[in-house]
């Protein structure tokens, strides 16, 4: 009996559920930690502070089963410290979360054929709440330099939409 190439890789990587994403958030990252939904989702709520001298900022990051995770920065407002500037590597937000939704990611872009840089076997608290401090961090070379030096791929604010 044949056994299915992609069974045995879920075996390989298998996906880490929201009651262990919530272990390891409530472990590793200080903040509010909770799961929603049923148990099909985990949110956390915390403060992100890229360096000693940097602003503290207040983030939300949540993950829903079968979904690409979402990181919002609900202040300061980073809308006003860009002072009227287009703010890179952001997507325009509709998750429900009031603030500014940062693209850390490259996401599922169907049109492009492109396959998301964050996977369901990872864990937020080793991928996510990191990449989001690095993304603040070049957030504040922008701001000071006009350059962003944090890399990653141009897409349009709405290629993020679906999450």
């Amino acid at each position: 009996m044949a056994t299915d190439r992609a069974f045995l890789k879920r075996l390989e990587n298998p996906v880490v559920g929201i009651r262990h994403q919530y272990l390891a958030l409530k472990k590793y990252c200080p903040g509010k930690v909770e799961i929603l939904d049923n148990d099909k989702t985990v949110q956390w709520e915390g403060t992100l502070q890229p360096t000693p001298v940097s602003r503290e900022y207040q983030v939300v990051i949540r993950y829903t089963l079968s979904h690409p995770p979402v990181c919002v920065v609900k202040s300061p407002d980073l809308t006003a410290l860009a002072e009227g500037e287009k703010i890179p590597h952001i997507y325009q937000n509709q998750t429900g979360i009031r603030g500014t939704h940062l693209c850390l990611f490259l996401p599922v872009i169907k049109q492009k054929n492109k396959v998301s840089e964050w996977q369901p076997t990872m864990f937020l608290a080793d991928t996510i709440l990191p990449w989001a401090s690095m993304w603040l961090l070049y957030f504040e070379f922008w701001l000071a330099s006009g350059k962003w030096d944090g890399g990653g791929v141009e897409h349009d604010e709405n290629d993020g939409s679906e999450r």
